[in-house]
């Protein structure tokens, strides 16, 4: 190697540094150049999208105010089907008004006299409509009041049975026909089979088949509809003077809370016995109550 390379060499050697920064501040340029690059598609991009935007807003605005137009033609059009006759009496009147002033004149008294006709003739049919309406309600009502009426009539405990006025010394009918099972016994105690044990009963037993109707003992108003495991489907009645009366063991029940049950009419059916009265077998349990006690039945009995 000569001279001149090896000068070459040194020389490259001691300006290292230099040339090191200078790649360095070319790097850092090209850098910047390629992010300013990305900036500005960046922004060409967003102002495409931008004008776009503006004009779908654009379409948008013109197809609303197109259809708002259409709306408005429409409308017109609808105005011009209703009121043909009026229309072409107002040309009618401009086109003599514009020929001969004088029969123009005529035709707008005889354009006036046809719309008043018009008018009441207008007013009569919305008379009639209304008529029609009324009469038609009217008709609905009768309608609803006849359906209410089958409804009462089909369920005759509803009606009012005035003052309840039960004493100690009136007496109440059988709720059913059949033998007493398990008397009324708060002294002493008495045998249920299917329990198998001896203690009180604070009703009656009386045999009746499934299905059996059970007929109010007196006059009350139902006060408790109601269900347990040991007397099943219950109604309590009261009838009067803190006297009240419990039909248990029932099926289907006839009778709401709050109605008015006169002696004699249904209260429900008698169902399968509970789990508490198996070998006892069908049956209504029957209740009578002064206040917060149980009273005897039998001594109310006919």
């Amino acid at each position: 190697m000569n001279n001149r390379d090896k000068t070459f060499l040194q020389k490259i050697k001691d300006n290292a540094f230099y040339l090191s920064l200078g790649l360095g501040l070319f790097a850092i340029l090209a850098v910047v150049g390629v992010y300013t690059a990305q900036q500005n598609d960046m922004k060409v991009a967003e102002n495409e999208m931008d004008l776009n935007v503006a004009s779908n807003y654009t379409d948008v605005s013109e197809e609303e105010i197109a259809e708002t137009n259409g709306e408005v033609t429409k409308q017109n059009k609808n105005n011009v089907t209703e009121n043909p006759g009026s229309l072409a009496q107002d040309d009618q009147t401009e086109d003599e008004n514009l020929a001969y002033s004088d029969k123009g004149k005529e035709a707008d008294s005889a354009g006036n006299a046809n719309k008043s006709d018009s008018e009441d003739n207008v007013n009569a049919t919305n008379e009639k409509q209304n008529g029609d309406e009324q009469e038609v309600a009217s008709n609905e009502s009768e309608s609803d009041t006849n359906d209410s009426s089958s409804s009462e009539q089909s369920i005759p405990t509803t009606v009012d049975a005035g003052q309840l006025d039960f004493n100690s010394e009136k007496t109440i009918t059988w709720p059913v026909n059949g033998e007493v099972l398990i008397p009324y016994s708060m002294e002493t105690t008495v045998h249920f089979k299917t329990l198998d044990q001896y203690k009180c009963n604070p009703g009656m037993m009386i045999q009746a088949g499934v299905g059996t109707t059970v007929q109010n003992a007196y006059l009350g108003q139902v006060t408790n509809v109601t269900s347990d495991n040991t007397y099943g489907n219950m109604v309590t009645l009261y009838i009067g003077n803190d006297y009240s009366i419990t039909y248990g063991q029932l099926d289907t029940i006839y009778v709401k809370e709050g109605d008015f049950v006169k002696a004699g009419q249904s209260i429900g059916t008698v169902g399968n016995p509970t789990d508490s009265f198996t070998k006892e077998g069908s049956h209504l349990f029957f209740q009578m109550s002064c206040g917060e006690e149980t009273v005897d039945p039998m001594l109310y009995i006919e």
